[in-house]
């Protein structure tokens, strides 16, 4: 399902007060309006922006959008979130881009109007679309999500396909200075093949695609080593998979020399 033109471009974000300036519930009580109006802004806006700060590791240029009815606020209910935010960190993953929406939200608003904090009280999806570029994609490959899913598929690729007696593998074999090169729908991984006798530069090229929603799949291998050029992995008998968990769903992802588009969902629990 496109996504574009669900969501707020960054600079056509709408700050709070905006949002709240144009109710969604029109009630009969006319005088509802101005009290949803504060309410957004001077409780709920800085509640919501709060708890998404703090979900997040690093955050540059946030914007909300809160839509809400008065009944649906005075039960905790939220009808539509939308965010866009540049330069985020999510669990040691790295946004250039970040444009989500999220709906039905139900919230403990009844307590923060009493001075607690902010909660979710169940479960909602969250529809959108993230960018990454190359420079983001390296600084992803320390996350915990990525960093041994990597490391995993290069060593068993290396143990099972490269056609080329550099990549004989021990027990003491390492993989440094892992990096990441975007290319027209591929993705070249670069690295430092270290055993106890020598240390040989690697690169492993790949295609990526999407299995299943929540599953990475890595296919169509070529190799090189420091004595060859990159030539196809015929020996590879199997695609790698690198899982992403089963809260998040993607729909579409590509891949271009200057970054990497995706959209999906991803569940927010409590």
């Amino acid at each position: 399902m496109p996504l574009g033109d669900e969501l707020l471009e960054p600079d056509q974000a709408i700050e709070p007060d905006e949002a709240a300036a144009e109710p969604t519930d029109r009630g009969a009580d006319a005088t509802a309006a101005p009290k949803q109006s504060r309410l957004i802004s001077r409780v709920l806006a800085p509640a919501v922006r709060l708890w998404v700060r703090s979900q997040l590791e690093h955050v540059e240029d946030l914007h909300l959008a809160i839509e809400a009815g008065d009944r649906q606020l005075l039960g905790g209910g939220i009808s539509r979130v939308t965010a866009a935010a540049s330069k985020a960190v999510y669990r040691g993953l790295h946004f250039s881009q970040i444009q989500v929406a999220g709906q039905d939200i139900q919230t403990n608003l009844g307590q923060v109007l009493r001075g607690k904090p902010f909660r979710l009280l169940a479960a909602f999806p969250v529809c959108g679309e993230v960018t990454l570029t190359a420079a983001d994609l390296n600084a992803s490959l320390t996350a915990p999500l990525l960093a041994d899913a990597v490391t995993d598929f290069l060593l068993t690729f290396l143990q099972q396909s490269a056609p080329s007696a550099d990549a004989a593998l021990t027990p003491t074999t390492q993989l440094q200075d892992v990096k990441v090169q975007l290319g027209e729908d591929e993705l070249t991984f670069t690295a430092l093949l270290a055993t106890s006798t020598a240390t040989t530069p690697i690169a492993i090229r790949t295609r990526l695609s999407i299995k299943k929603g929540n599953l990475l799949k890595l296919e169509g291998f070529q190799y090189q080593s420091s004595v060859a050029e990159l030539v196809a992995a015929a020996d590879c008998k199997t695609n790698f998979t690198i899982p992403l968990g089963s809260d998040i769903h993607l729909e579409t992802l590509s891949v271009q020399p200057n970054q990497l588009r995706c959209e999906g969902r991803i569940t927010v629990t409590p």
